[in-house]
């Protein structure tokens, strides 16, 4: 038997890797999910908060306490925070600040509960006036936090100083511009852009703008927006918000509508309506990924505050957006 040197034996084998290298297709990425799935006949999933540093997102339930983590590249989520933890019984918006702090409103329960995102440890509860709801929450370009409250007219404003958090009144909504109707949903998503804040009013459908320096209140010139809920931006100009049934004609398919802003955020055209294959079932809040979709959280509330048995499985879409 004739055997060949050791290092033409290992010419041929690197030759060989570097032609398959050379050969084989380059390995695409996974495609994006298009839902994600929560399980339980009772979750009614209604607040969303997205990091895009983990690709990991949060979401609470309306029904209960309970708070759940899951990721894009995963199709469903765990239990992060069981229902009644820290006395929870309910959720509302949440969001995520620049530490990694977990918001998370409690509606009726007129609370908001600061957590760390990492282990779910409670950071601070706060309490609002007694009757209200405090429903969604925006974190502004210095750190504090603004707060709807959609039955009571009032915004509050959080601020943290060396770790002691206060949550006080910050702006009389009944002193404003703004038609507050008692027993409905009002003021609900805010969203801070720079100086300013602005918040959409379920009932009405107007948008408002709110100067955070001397608390003027104006009117957004746009077409109603009826049932408006979450309010998100990638950079303050263009605008999304979502659009459930509750205060909408029985007509309207929900949907995300998209908002073209002025530059001083007094006017705003709608320029796309975000519909997935399968449609929405009352979309409450959302999140930009930043890979060119955005979560809708199907909350189904509107089949929630009437008493109706929620359409199976409860759900959190996917969904395209253009550049």
């Amino acid at each position: 038997m004739r055997v060949r040197p050791r290092h033409l034996l290992l010419g041929v084998t690197v030759a060989l890797t570097l032609a398959c290298t050379a050969t084989s297709p380059a390995e695409s990425p996974p495609a994006p999910l298009d839902r994600y799935l929560i399980a339980g006949d009772r979750a009614f999933p209604t607040g969303l908060a997205y990091d895009p540093a983990t690709g990991h997102y949060f979401v609470g339930s309306a029904a209960s306490g309970a708070l759940y983590r899951g990721h894009i590249d995963q199709p469903e989520v765990e239990l992060f925070s069981p229902d009644g933890t820290d006395g929870r019984a309910l959720t509302s918006g949440m969001t995520l600040d620049s530490a990694g702090r977990l918001f998370v409103n409690g509606a009726s329960s007129n609370t908001t509960r600061i957590y760390d995102s990492g282990n779910a440890e409670l950071l601070a509860e706060l309490r609002g006036l007694d009757g209200g709801f405090i429903n969604e929450v925006s974190i502004a370009e210095d750190g504090s936090a603004y707060v709807t409250d959609s039955f009571l007219p009032v915004i509050y404003r959080i601020t943290e100083s060396d770790g002691r958090w206060q949550m006080e009144p910050w702006l009389d909504v009944a002193g404003t511009a703004i038609d507050w109707v008692h027993g409905q949903h009002n003021l609900n998503g805010i969203l801070a852009v720079g100086r300013y804040l602005l918040s959409v009013q379920s009932n009405t459908g107007q948008l408002w703008r709110i100067d955070r320096s001397t608390r003027e209140v104006v009117e957004v010139d746009t077409e109603p927006l009826p049932s408006g809920d979450a309010l998100i931006s990638d950079d303050g100009q263009r605008v999304f918000v979502t659009q459930g049934n509750l205060y909408a004609a029985g007509d309207q398919e929900p949907r995300v509508a998209v908002l073209e802003m002025s530059e001083n955020l007094t006017r705003a055209r709608i320029v796309d309506s975000l519909v997935p294959p399968d449609g929405f079932r009352h979309p409450s809040q959302a999140a930009l990924t930043g890979q060119g979709r955005i979560l809708v959280v199907n909350s189904q509330y509107n089949r929630f505050v009437s008493g109706q048995a929620p359409q199976l499985p409860f759900t959190i879409s996917s969904v395209p957006i253009a550049d």
